[in-house]
């Protein structure tokens, strides 16, 4: 039997790197759940304190099966 595990990669806005991080879940034997594009952005984590800077990039959720563990 397996079980599944569930992995988050991020990825710079790039599209060289995206498809380098695709191939690679690929490769592993992986399964793309969903790629997501987020904006460049400012984030501000709480009220009162200065906004941040974040780049625009990719999140990938990735889905790998992994052998059952003996007993279970």
């Amino acid at each position: 039997m397996t079980r599944k595990q569930y992995a988050v990669h991020t990825v710079r806005d790039e599209p060289v790197r995206l498809r380098d991080q695709l191939d690679h879940i690929a490769a592993e034997g992986g399964r793309v759940v969903s790629v997501i594009w987020q904006p460049a952005r400012q984030v501000t984590l709480e009220p009162g304190l200065p906004p941040y800077e974040v780049a625009s990039g990719y999140v990938i959720v990735s889905e790998h099966e992994l052998p059952e563990a003996e007993g279970h």
